[in-house]
């Protein structure tokens, strides 16, 4: 079934252990629409056309606008964008909280470049355990997110990344990262 596989795939994509973008140009609906929202981040044409389609043809998108645009944008504009079906601009999508980022279309690749050299030069492993934190933040009680902020620092201090970190610091240096 095409809908089952294709909310697999979003969740796939959703739950990697390292940071996903989209890079949005066109009509980015229904399906592309769902695959945008479950990247980490998003950077969109001025231009582009973003929105969850599946309303103006009477269906129900079934990889995860349901659940991941209302922690995005909030419970009114997540039912603006989906009950009307919606469209918007990259400049709008930005504005609205739904993407990272807009561009110009001829200056998008530059704009996503420079965003990633942000995320290149991090500790692989300090990513993955804090993508992973915030990821599950949402779907826990304050409680147990103090549990798991505690693993994750635990984990974090005994990483080689942490003492690479602090030594390249004190050392005035970049860090060599392991990912360990």
């Amino acid at each position: 079934d095409v809908a089952v596989i294709s909310a697999k795939v979003c969740d796939r994509l959703y739950s990697m252990n390292t940071p996903s973008v989209a890079v949005l140009e066109g009509y980015v609906t229904a399906g592309g629409f769902e695959l945008m929202i479950s990247c980490d981040f998003a950077i969109a044409a001025d231009d582009a056309k973003i929105g969850d389609f599946h309303m103006r043809r009477g269906l129900f998108g079934g990889a995860g606008p349901i659940y991941r645009v209302p922690r995005m944008i909030g419970i009114r504009k997540t039912k603006e964008l989906m009950l009307t079906g919606k469209l918007l601009s990259g400049v709008q999508a930005a504005d609205f909280d739904l993407i990272n980022a807009s561009a110009p279309a001829e200056q998008l690749d530059e704009t996503v470049a420079e965003f990633i050299s942000h995320l290149t030069d991090k500790s692989p492993f300090q990513m993955r355990i804090t993508k992973m934190t915030i990821d599950r933040s949402l779907d826990a009680d304050i409680h147990s997110l103090m549990v798991m902020e505690h693993l994750a620092v635990g984990v974090t201090l005994n990483s080689e990344d942490a003492a690479e970190g602090v030594a390249a610091f004190l050392e005035k240096r970049e860090p060599k990262w392991t990912g360990r």
